[in-house]
């Protein structure tokens, strides 16, 4: 058996549509593949995350033999070129309805780069994830993209897939956010104030009791279990589980701003002057350390786009426990540094909004 990433782009083929069309099944050009293989469909851009893990069920089938899929076809010129291919059956295994398996996860758990072709996954760590994601994911700490469910606002009832995961339910986001706004309830940050029309409606929903503690169906009250926040606080808000609570990081962040504004104010620092106040070796550690790396770039790569003081507060807020004599200008310094050299970009300010895709 063999383990493949296969890309997949609407504006040539909507598998999606094929699989909902052919009750789990779709046909797939390509003679690579072997009986018994498992394959994970990866969404091209703008979705960039795998949807489907799937089985190949038959593979050698001619034109004639193949599923009748040219209405699923955007790209009709294509369609007739490869009609001589070979073809290959998927039996859909599972649907990933939330971004468990996008393209940033998988780029931390050892992807390189992006899916562009159809290729044999042999990373161990890679493959690990790709079978067990939601065993390796704190599902809590990520948006709640629920697939759609009854009246009832029904959550923690096991679905049995190919692993166990919880049952979601877009309704309950919905009702969130209609009621409570799209503002975030620990650091008040509104995405559209700040960024726009593209930050529009955007904001994380955040169980204040973890589905997983609860291990069992029941009736979800918008108004007592759940809260909109934005992504950093979402992630603080998880730094311990059982997960802080709203009003102890409302709290913290007080205290925090109150220290910062008692400090006295240095000098400006002259151009191309850098005032490192950090031990030498302890500035050594923090730039060889994976972990500070891989927050930069996956702050680097948020879709909505990011600023230097973001990633920078993010970065203090999470590794200050682990380096506790790092001082918050040598910081911004390393990040810096670390932002310029992966972009090329040396123009970047405090409050530059840029965005960044790894190629």
């Amino acid at each position: 058996m063999k383990y493949w990433i296969v890309p997949n782009n609407d504006h040539t083929f909507r598998i999606g549509d094929a699989i909902a069309a052919q009750n789990g099944m779709a046909d797939w050009r390509s003679d690579k593949f072997s009986v018994g293989d498992i394959v994970f469909i990866y969404k091209t851009k703008p979705e960039r995350c795998i949807r489907y893990k799937m089985e190949v069920v038959k593979t050698k089938m001619i034109f004639n033999e193949a599923f009748e899929q040219e209405a699923f076809w955007t790209d009709k010129d294509m369609f007739y070129s490869g009609i001589t291919s070979f073809y290959a059956r998927f039996k859909l295994l599972e649907e990933y309805t939330d971004d468990i398996l996008s393209l940033h996860h998988l780029h931390e758990h050892g992807l390189n780069g992006q899916p562009q072709s159809v290729r044999e996954c042999k990373e161990e760590g890679l493959l690990d994830f790709l079978l067990h994601p939601h065993q390796m994911v704190n599902e809590d700490v990520y948006d709640v993209d629920y697939p759609e469910d009854d009246d009832k606002l029904y959550e923690g009832a096991l679905v049995k897939v190919m692993a166990n995961k919880y049952e979601r339910n877009q309704k309950a986001r919905r009702e969130c956010v209609a009621k409570k706004g799209y503002q975030c309830l620990v650091c008040g940050r509104d995405f559209e104030a700040t960024y726009g029309e593209i930050g529009k409606n955007f904001i994380h929903v955040h169980h204040l009791t973890p589905i997983s503690s609860i291990g069992q169906e029941y009736e979800l009250n918008v108004d007592t279990d759940l809260a909109p926040v934005c992504p950093n606080c979402h992630y603080m808000l998880h730094r311990k589980d059982p997960p802080y609570t709203i009003e102890e990081l409302k709290g913290m962040l007080a205290k925090q701003n109150v220290e910062i504004e008692a400090k006295p104010k240095r000098r400006k620092k002259t151009a191309n002057t850098v005032w490192l106040q950090t031990d030498a070796n302890m500035l050594r550690d923090v730039n060889d350390d994976a972990e500070v790396r891989r927050l930069i770039h996956n702050m680097m790569e948020m879709d909505g786009g990011t600023m230097m003081k973001n990633i920078t507060s993010v970065c203090v807020g999470m590794f200050t426990e682990r380096y506790q004599g790092m001082k918050p200008k040598d910081w911004s310094h390393l990040i810096f540094s670390y932002v310029s050299q992966v972009t090329g970009r040396k123009d970047l300010k405090e409050d530059t909004l840029f965005y960044y895709k790894a190629g």
